[in-house]
């Protein structure tokens, strides 16, 4: 369950990352022009991957042991999630997203 929950996650992550970068980017090129605000967003998303991968990096340094992932586990065994709230929770946010992008 957990599983499906992550990967609906990463799609809506990856959807909101993509309907903001549009955004990101056609105000960009209101205000600077197209030129411009290729150069900009570039630099942009390069130093926010960096940090992005710092962050992870730094996360995965102090791996966990052996013990403490057996014990993670066992904890999402008892405790299931809601599935099928978490995905109409998930919907809830696109559709919301795209009214509120669309009344803009």
């Amino acid at each position: 369950m957990g599983k499906g929950i992550g990967m609906m996650t990463a799609v809506l992550g990856t959807y909101m990352t993509f309907k903001m970068w549009a955004e990101f980017n056609e105000a960009l090129g209101t205000v600077f022009g197209a030129s411009w605000a290729i150069i900009i967003s570039t630099m942009v998303f390069l130093i926010y991957q960096s940090n992005k991968n710092d962050k992870m990096y730094e996360a995965q340094f102090g791996k966990n042991t052996p013990e403490q992932t057996a014990m993670v586990k066992q904890m999402e065994a008892e405790n299931e999630a809601p599935l099928v709230f978490v995905a109409g929770l998930y919907l809830f946010v696109v559709v919301v997203f795209e009214i509120l992008l669309g009344a803009l």
